[in-house]
């Protein structure tokens, strides 16, 4: 299912998009990270809390022991720069964690429990992937959030990623497109490059 390789490189690509999203929000003008949105999570502060929840909790069934957590909603780190430090630490421990492993020690079936009590078995190498697919997906949560503000997101893309991390991966540039209709209205996307209309 997943090598060693691409474990590692997951792990720094989450490491990766958590620092850049990170050190774009800490720019954004002061409230912002805070302010109440139509959201699950009501703000850009509780999403990125479920995130490190999430993490927090996938870490622990990694490891084969309890998290203690009841919901993955709670708000544990509502000052910014203490998430950062507590997001940073735990995508260490999973970038360790992947230089750790070992293609049949990420196919082992692992036992856990949901929050919500039901057992369940995947195997370490699907364990890591949710937890790389979950923090995506998330992100992107934050990243529509910026639209209200309006302000540029940072770009996260794998590819952007590699492409800074990997000399070797050349880019060629594309041939300039017709304007798309998205510049003929007025709302947050107009902040979009190309790549995104």
């Amino acid at each position: 299912m997943i090598n060693t390789a691409t474990a590692c490189m997951l792990a720094d690509y989450k490491r990766w998009a958590d620092l850049r999203l990170f050190d774009s929000l800490a720019a954004l003008p002061p409230g912002e990270v805070d302010k109440q949105r139509v959201s699950v999570f009501n703000n850009m502060i509780g999403t990125l809390n479920h995130i490190y929840v999430v993490d927090c909790i996938w870490q622990a069934h990694l490891e084969g022991r309890g998290h203690g957590f009841k919901t993955s909603h709670g708000l544990l780190h509502a000052d910014l720069p203490e998430l950062r430090q507590a997001q940073k630490d735990i995508d260490h421990w999973y970038c360790d964690w992947s230089a750790s492993q070992t293609d049949a020690s990420l196919l082992k079936p692992v036992e856990f429990a949901f929050v919500s009590g039901e057992n369940a078995t995947m195997s370490a190498g699907a364990m890591l992937m949710h937890v790389i697919n979950h923090a995506s997906y998330h992100r992107g949560w934050v990243v529509q959030m910026y639209f209200e503000i309006p302000a540029m997101p940072p770009v996260t893309d794998l590819p952007v990623f590699l492409r800074e991390h990997d000399p070797q991966l050349k880019t060629q540039k594309a041939p300039a497109a017709a304007p798309s209709c998205v510049g003929l209205f007025a709302s947050a996307t107009n902040v979009l490059p190309d790549r995104y209309r």
